[in-house]
């Protein structure tokens, strides 16, 4: 492998990274929600469960304090509930009625604009770069950081 083609990979994988970041959070912008806040509902409406702050924290692999802010603006919006969790020491948290709709909405918007992305790709060029992204996630799990 040369080192040419490496580094061509690797910048163009940041880009197209950084380019997906800012096209879902102009679409997250346009519905009047910031791209955590839309993750967590997301999450939220995926699992059944309660999930604690720290969890969410975790799953989502932002800060405590990332989260603490977003909750505070979906909370005040009706989007997400807290209650007293089997451990006094921390909150569960629930998606409502009302969170679960605007996921709903969202998930058609975020849908088009994957599917724009991935406009003109054959289901075999789809295969091949799910291949490629599973063996760079193998690579990359088997790393010590």
């Amino acid at each position: 492998m040369s080192k040419e083609k490496l580094f061509r990979a690797i910048e163009m994988m940041i880009k197209i990274n950084k380019l997906h970041h800012e096209m879902i959070d102009y679409r997250a912008k346009e519905i009047g929600m910031h791209q955590t806040q839309h993750r967590i509902l997301m999450h939220l409406a995926r699992d059944a469960k309660f999930s604690s702050q720290k969890e969410l924290a975790d799953r989502l692999r932002i800060t405590p304090a990332a989260v603490t802010v977003a909750l505070k603006k979906i909370e005040q919006d009706g989007y997400v509930e807290r209650a007293l969790g089997h451990d006094a020491r921390y909150n569960e948290l629930r998606i409502t009625e009302k969170g679960r709709e605007l996921v709903n909405r969202t998930r058609e918007i975020f849908q088009a604009a994957d599917t724009a992305m991935f406009e003109n790709f054959s289901d075999e060029e789809l295969d091949s770069y799910i291949s490629c992204l599973s063996k760079m996630q193998s690579n990359i799990e088997k790393q010590t950081f």
